[in-house]
């Protein structure tokens, strides 16, 4: 797996040398009563292909659990009022420990403007032994088709040197909750200049393995670095 880490970084940093990618990096701690203390680390690239598409690749790993991440949005149609765009999303995450995987597919509608940010839209899960059973079997669990959303307010623009904000959402970057589990965070970033970025998130979700939630709340926090290239 730690192959898998270094070629994803490899083919990011070498393709961040073109002007329209943007490279994102962060360390993340997490805490809850059912899983204790767990420390992870991500990276995530966007590739602009169009002024209306793009299409990103993350990976994360905490060395017991492991989560790839595809993703594209296109911008249906733009106007002073904000952006309304579609999102797909494809989220695989293996825990070799328990020999499980699980496999995630999303589609979203958002609107954004200067301030705001809401999503909303539909997801499929199953889970399965590691490795796949040529026909399924009963280890294979087929879930019901699930709702995700978010709601996410930033005191500034995207554009001001610094900037907090907050979010209610049922998914992150590399996890999807059923519809009735959120995650509430705050976060906030600060630019160096030259398309440098301090990032920072804190946030409390309910504590659990596998998307089964449990009785008490667990919290988690993350502080990263965006690079965005200039042309």
């Amino acid at each position: 797996m730690k192959k898998v880490l270094i070629t994803l970084c490899l083919l990011l940093f070498a393709f961040a040398a073109r002007a329209q990618w943007t490279l994102r990096t962060y360390c993340e701690y997490d805490y809850t009563r059912t899983s204790g203390s767990t420390a992870a680390l991500a990276v995530l690239g966007d590739y602009q292909l169009a002024n209306n598409f793009n299409i990103g690749l993350g990976y994360q790993t905490n060395f017991s659990r492991h989560a790839i991440n595809l993703q594209w949005q296109v911008k249906l149609l733009q106007a002073r009022c904000g952006t309304l765009y579609l999102e797909n999303r494809y989220l695989h995450r293996f825990f070799p420990k328990y020999k499980l995987q699980e496999f995630n597919a999303v589609m979203d509608l958002g609107w954004r403007n200067r301030h705001f940010n809401f999503q909303l839209g539909l997801t499929n899960r199953f889970t399965a032994p590691i490795p796949l059973r040529k026909n399924g079997g009963m280890e294979t669990i087929f879930e019901p088709m699930n709702i995700t959303f978010c709601v996410e307010a930033n005191l500034f623009d995207q554009e001001h040197p610094w900037n907090i904000g907050a979010r209610v959402s049922n998914y992150k970057d590399f996890v999807i909750e059923d519809f009735t589990l959120f995650y509430y965070s705050l976060k906030g970033y600060y630019d160096f200049g030259n398309g440098l970025r301090l990032t920072s998130e804190f946030g409390i979700h309910p504590c659990g393995v596998l998307n089964l939630s449990a009785q008490y709340n667990g919290w988690y926090g993350n502080v990263g670095l965006i690079w965005k290239l200039k042309k």
